[in-house]
């Protein structure tokens, strides 16, 4: 059986989705087998194809016309699957991990929120998860650094489940962070810091 939303898998592997639509596919991909066999079969592309130079891609044409025999189709394969097994061991091994969580309640609003912050090479990840905030809400994410600059890691709707995780960014570099805030309007729910 297929599902409609299988061609967005390679959309969210490669970044290419909104942050609206790449929040609504997660929770799809929740509760879908075919779309999460179909994650795990296209995970290792965007690792293997970050590896190619601009080389590798111009030299495509000078690939030999005339098949090889038998015996050296069997190797070339050989040797082919060896290839894609050790690139997608090195970019399981290399993945980021996970970096620290950094957790906060405010008695005022009494909505409390924590953020598992991820190096990544443009900036940092950040994958927040709030509860007790009034549903309905329209919030954001501002992440301040410790030069006093500021950007919107994220927007979102509070009309799903508490405690859900929602998907952020920002350019700055993890340990240039120096604290988040999760706004509605105007007003300030929670101020997460190191």
């Amino acid at each position: 059986m297929t599902c409609t939303h299988a061609l967005d898998v390679g959309a969210y592997l490669f970044g290419s989705l909104d942050l609206r639509e790449r929040s609504a596919f997660e929770r799809h991909l929740g509760g879908c087998d075919t779309c999460r066999a179909e994650m795990l079969r296209l995970a290792p592309l965007p690792g293997l194809l970050g590896r190619l130079t601009p080389d590798d891609v111009e030299n495509l044409d000078d690939l030999p016309t005339v098949a090889p025999k038998p015996r050296k189709r069997r190797l070339l394969l050989a040797t082919a699957i060896a290839v894609v097994v050790a690139l997608a061991t090195v970019v399981v091994l290399l993945r980021p991990s996970p970096g620290p969580t950094w957790a906060a309640s405010d008695a005022n609003t009494g909505v409390s929120a924590s953020a598992q912050m991820i190096t990544r090479s443009w900036g940092t990840e950040i994958r927040l998860s709030l509860h007790d905030v009034p549903l309905g809400s329209r919030c954001k994410l501002l992440v301040h650094d410790k030069k006093g600059q500021r950007e919107i890691g994220g927007w979102w709707g509070t009309s799903t489940a508490d405690g859900e995780t929602v998907p952020g960014s920002t350019s700055f570099q993890l340990d240039a962070i120096d604290h988040m805030e999760v706004m509605v309007d105007d007003r300030i729910l929670v101020t997460l810091k190191r």
